[in-house]
């Protein structure tokens, strides 16, 4: 908190340590990299790329299923005992050899199955782009946690010196009296009115140092690493662009709603799967064994074969309406999505056009508290103004400017959540969504 001046009524505010709040910033090159580096080591983004694997395993396995498949097999017998009669009837089982090792291989590859595989192929091919696009969402929030774990310390590292400032003054306030007292100018009942306004101080005080160990847990939590000693305010984002008209065009840009819709596409096409699959199914196969591999020398078939196979009952029709379900499911959900990123976005548009009216009000009440309080200061020092009025002067500008900082914090908070909310923080933070994703 500034000293009060001598000169009240001429106070310059491009010199007031409070309001240039407003305008110092960090360099934008550190702030990024530090956010870029929070992104890339956070577990949740580990999780995100792990399902985004799981999905292309998905992909290729569809993919397979398209393929021929081959089942080689070796097997090998010894009888261990048996008689047989000389009855004609049993001529086979007496001519079996007593011991053989054979080799089978089947070859088989489906050749109309109505599209049931291109769509399997396609639903997969879905969701694995849904599961990329989450990791770019998973990096817009993980971005988002990092920048506000980034301003609570910093705005509360502001308010703990600005209440270490506010409880200094009130003691030297308190001495003031106390030289007032022994010089008859005061009564003695008033420190008491001064200790209590000292203890009020610190324990707000204590409740901002409380609140600044909490952030700077949550910062090293988010970021990787303690806060540093000269943590400065975050660059000011631009909002160019950003407005009304074009927050229906930014909000299907959002990676949770191309997650949906992707998600609606997959499921659609598990439907026509699950619908092919009730249609006659043809594959052609060759079936290839070698009888006697030790045994014998030249003893094979070879057989081509065509198998129309379709079924009947077993849940089928069934398995349609739960496709059919899961997909109304997901056409719900995008729409419900779209709904509540649209409420977001229009929320973080109003929030920063609202504070930024409140910063400009807020800066006038505060240029106006603190010349009050100089001439109440300036007033008591030559003994022409009462303990009383001074008291509440001090208290409403510790308020006033308190209240500065927080409005200064909550609307660059607010900027940067609009850029979420519209698609924009991670290219604003320079982070590719692209290189979230090792390849």
């Amino acid at each position: 908190m500034p000293a009060p001046s001598q000169d009240p009524l001429h106070i310059d505010p491009t010199a007031d340590p409070i309001l240039q709040l407003a305008h110092a910033q960090s360099p934008l090159a550190t702030f990024q990299q530090v956010i870029g580096e929070a992104v890339a080591r956070n577990p949740s983004l580990d999780e995100a790329i792990a399902q985004a694997d799981e999905a292309k395993g998905v992909r290729g396995e569809a993919r397979a299923r398209a393929l021929p498949t081959a089942d080689l097999s070796i097997s090998t017998f010894r009888i261990i005992d048996r008689a047989f009669s000389n009855d004609p009837n049993n001529v086979l089982e007496r001519s079996r050899p007593s011991h053989r090792t054979d080799g089978l291989l089947r070859v088989q590859q489906p050749l109309i199955d109505f599209g049931a595989s291109l769509s399997r192929i396609r639903s997969s091919e879905a969701r694995l782009n849904a599961a990329r696009v989450g990791i770019e969402d998973i990096g817009t929030q993980i971005a988002l946690r990092a920048v506000s774990a980034w301003y609570t310390v910093y705005g509360y590292r502001v308010l703990v010196r600005l209440g270490e400032a506010f409880a200094t003054s009130q003691r030297s306030l308190r001495s003031s009296i106390e030289d007032r007292i022994l010089q008859g100018a005061a009564a003695p009942g008033d420190v008491a009115q001064v200790d209590s306004y000292i203890a009020s101080s610190d324990s707000q005080l204590a409740e901002f140092r409380r609140q600044l160990a909490g952030a700077e847990a949550q910062y090293a939590a988010v970021i990787g690493h303690a806060p540093p000693a000269a943590l400065a305010r975050a660059p000011e984002p631009s909002l160019a662009g950003i407005g009304t008209a074009s927050l229906v065009a930014d909000i299907d840009t959002l990676p949770a709603i191309r997650a949906a819709k992707l998600g609606a596409d997959a499921a659609r096409s598990d439907v026509r799967a699950v619908k092919s699959d009730l249609l006659p199914q043809l594959s052609g196969g060759i079936d290839a064994g070698r009888y006697g591999i030790i045994e014998t020398a030249r003893d094979y078939d070879i057989r081509g074969s065509l198998t129309l196979s379709m079924r009947l009952g077993g849940g089928g029709p069934q398995r349609v309406d739960q496709a059919q379900a899961r997909a109304d499911g997901a056409d719900a959900r995008l729409r419900r999505t779209r709904i509540d990123s649209q409420r977001d976005a229009e929320i973080a548009l109003a929030d920063v056009t609202a504070l930024q009216d409140a910063q400009a009000a807020i800066e006038g009440n505060y240029l106006a508290s603190r010349r009050a309080r100089d001439v109440l200061a300036e007033r008591f020092r030559v003994s022409r103004g009462t303990l009383f009025d001074l008291l509440g002067a001090e208290s409403n500008y510790f308020g006033v400017a308190a209240r500065y900082v927080q409005t200064v914090i909550e609307l660059d908070t607010a900027r940067y959540a609009l850029l979420a909310r519209t698609g924009r923080l991670l290219s604003a933070l320079a982070i590719q969504p692209a290189a979230l994703e090792p390849r």
